[in-house]
């Protein structure tokens, strides 16, 4: 096979997502941010609808980062790319989750690259369609752990953003986020952990059971400070 004919790889589409990043930096600068933050995992021909669906893989503190900043799933429309055997540009559904680019509808889609001039980018009415998010698996299994507490204790947990850590084989699941790279996480049995990243005890137990936790915790998440560090 000729390399001229070769599918489209992994470096086409980190381009081609860098491109519309920066063109939509204006009016989106998150995406820019999201692209920043991952590479390109895997690539995926779809055939209902044609397309290419890209994943994404992270670090993780980059994963933490998405995780609370980038919660969203959009269709955008508005984004055209120059169609070399048609010599005019085509406009593209293009879809994104955690604000980055996740699936691009595009009919022979192995050759993508070869059909358009991923470098040719035109922007004209942006229109974006947010759509609604997606279950959280983590955040069934953290609610479960804390099943002891009361609906409104559960309100003072930030559950909507759990996602689960692993820790020397050992799984967790936030419930709190410190806004300083370090959580309170919770086990599947339930009890209640401080993680603090830069510690030289990076994981500690605070407290055997859910409503022991709310001894020590009213909402005010300046009250954990010192558990953080002692």
């Amino acid at each position: 096979m000729s390399i001229f004919n070769r599918k489209i790889k992994k470096k086409h589409l980190e381009q081609f997502a860098l491109n519309i990043a920066e063109i939509l930096e204006p009016e989106m600068p998150q995406i820019k941010t999201a692209i920043d933050l991952s590479k390109i995992y895997g690539i995926h021909f779809m055939h209902k609808p044609r397309g290419i669906h890209i994943t994404r893989g992270y670090g993780q503190k980059e994963f933490e980062l998405i995780n609370r900043n980038h919660k969203t799933r959009f269709n955008l429309t508005g984004i055209s790319v120059y169609n070399k055997k048609e010599k005019c540009f085509q406009p593209l559904k293009l879809y994104f989750q955690s604000d980055g680019l996740s699936i691009i509808e595009v009919e022979n889609p192995e050759y993508f690259h070869r059909t358009f001039d991923l470098s040719q980018i035109q922007k004209g009415e942006i229109k974006v369609e947010h759509l609604p998010k997606l279950e959280n698996p983590d955040q069934k299994i953290a609610e479960k752990a804390l099943k002891s507490l009361t609906k409104e204790q559960m309100k003072l947990l930030e559950l909507d953003s759990t996602f689960e850590i692993e820790f020397d084989q050992k799984l967790l699941y936030t419930i709190l986020d410190m806004e300083d790279g370090n959580y309170i996480a919770v086990d599947k049995k339930g009890k209640i952990y401080r993680l603090n990243h830069d510690h030289e005890e990076r994981l500690k137990l605070i407290a055997n059971k859910p409503t022991d936790f709310f001894e020590i915790y009213d909402g005010r998440k300046s009250k954990l400070d010192q558990l953080l560090f002692d």
